[in-house]
């Protein structure tokens, strides 16, 4: 009985840590490093290297970038559109990280 209690328990693990590598490890939730207002946005489904622009915003000296891309990958959701305010800290993106 001890024999089939560890297997299943073994097989529950390999099930679940399969689970949690598919829906969370390869997704990276970027965050803007800035405060204002978004003047535009990288566009859902595009694909994104290190360093790549995904937020700008408008400043008084310009449209800076409030959100780089950590990882390369593909943007699977914007949270921010044009003319919405975002704050430093806040998740603008998700990025599925290419494979």
């Amino acid at each position: 009985m001890k024999k089939y209690m560890a297997i299943a328990a073994g097989i529950l693990f390999v099930l679940a840590a399969g689970y949690y590598k598919v829906n969370y490890v390869d997704v990276f939730e970027e965050k803007a490093v800035l405060d204002g207002q978004v003047s535009w946005s990288i566009d859902e489904g595009a694909s994104v290297e290190p360093g790549s622009e995904l937020v700008r915003i408008s400043t008084l000296t310009g449209q800076v970038a409030a959100a780089r891309a950590a990882e390369a990958g593909i943007v699977e959701e914007i949270l921010v559109r044009p003319d919405d305010k975002v704050e430093a800290g806040m998740i603008v993106a998700r990025i599925r990280k290419d494979t």
